[in-house]
């Protein structure tokens, strides 16, 4: 009887060693596949709107029409020249204007990222600017909020449902910029520019609107160029632009009324106001007859309060 032969050793040749190592990593990429893809997934929706809010600030920033690419609507219609944060181009060359801002943690509406169509988060803005031949600086927190729109079935846009899958969902855009909440931590605008304190701090000059709907009416009812909040000369020489004609100024002033917002004409730089809390914006932009620009900033007054002055008047696009 002839006996089987004793097994022989397996040979391991280099091209079996190189498909075990393929096969592992094959099974690693597998394993941190099932591991990490789902997180992956799931936030996003949370890197798409640190995204599209970092897009925005930055185009905002440097005046660059992109802007609009990361707003709503609803913004890009309030904002109709120029840009939020800085605003009209011309204005912002003849102050020097420039913003630099820091975004703060986003924030979601709903109990997981991916079923929110509300997000929002804090954003310091820096300004520098020079007015009256002086350099200076102002900061302020602004909330930013962002939104998107869920799908269920149709092609109308609608806002989140908890407990209903969508069919699809659109990009983030932002929506608006507003003063911080009371539970958002320190409201407080540092404004760069001091003024002297007048009677008329408490009356007309404590917030962008009155200013404005002051100067409107002496312009309608007097015929003249008159304000109690003008920066330097009361005359308003020092934030009339050169070469400006006031007789064509005066006529292009619409009628205002700061309690009918349909009278306002649309706010640049900032689609919130504030009028009566401490975040006021250190420059809020108006523009008259689409011709015009009349920029506000706020101001810390020599007795230690707030209030705001008109600093510039000037044709649209033109700088300095």
């Amino acid at each position: 009887m002839t006996l089987p032969r004793p097994p022989r050793a397996r040979t391991r040749t280099r091209g079996t060693t190189v498909l075990l190592v393929v096969c592992a990593l094959v099974v690693s990429v597998a394993v941190a596949a099932a591991v990490l893809l789902p997180g992956y997934v799931r936030d996003g929706a949370r890197r798409d709107a640190e995204s599209t809010l970092r897009a925005f600030l930055s185009d905002a920033a440097a005046l660059d029409a992109d802007w609009k690419d990361t707003a709503s609507p609803l913004l890009r219609a309030v904002v109709p020249v120029g840009a939020p944060l800085v605003g009209e181009r011309g204005t912002a060359d003849a102050l020097k204007l420039t913003a630099r801002y820091e975004i703060g943690e986003l924030t979601f509406s709903g109990r997981s990222v991916e079923r929110s169509d509300t997000a929002s988060a804090l954003v310091t803005i820096d300004y520098r600017f020079t007015i009256d031949g002086r350099r200076g600086a102002s900061s302020i927190q602004q909330k930013v909020w962002l939104t998107r729109p869920f799908y269920y079935g149709t092609d109308e846009p609608q806002q989140v449902r908890p407990k209903i899958a969508p069919t699809a969902v659109g990009p983030w855009r932002v929506t608006g910029l507003t003063a911080p909440g009371t539970g958002d931590g320190s409201a407080a605008a540092a404004a760069g520019l001091t003024s002297d304190a007048r009677d008329a701090d408490d009356l007309a000059c404590y917030s962008a609107d009155t200013a404005l709907e002051q100067i409107a009416d002496s312009a309608r009812v007097d015929g003249r160029l008159a304000s109690d909040c003008f920066l330097g000369a009361a005359d308003g020489a020092d934030a009339l632009a050169s070469g400006l004609d006031a007789n064509a100024l005066l006529e292009a002033f619409p009628a205002i009324d700061r309690t009918d917002a349909a009278s306002m004409p649309p706010e640049l730089t900032r689609v919130d106001t504030n009028a009566f809390g401490a975040a006021r914006a250190p420059f809020t932009e108006f523009l008259i007859a689409d011709r015009y620009v009349l920029t506000v900033a706020a101001v810390t007054t020599d007795d230690g309060g707030q209030a705001v002055r008109i600093v510039s008047i000037r044709e649209k696009g033109a700088g300095r």
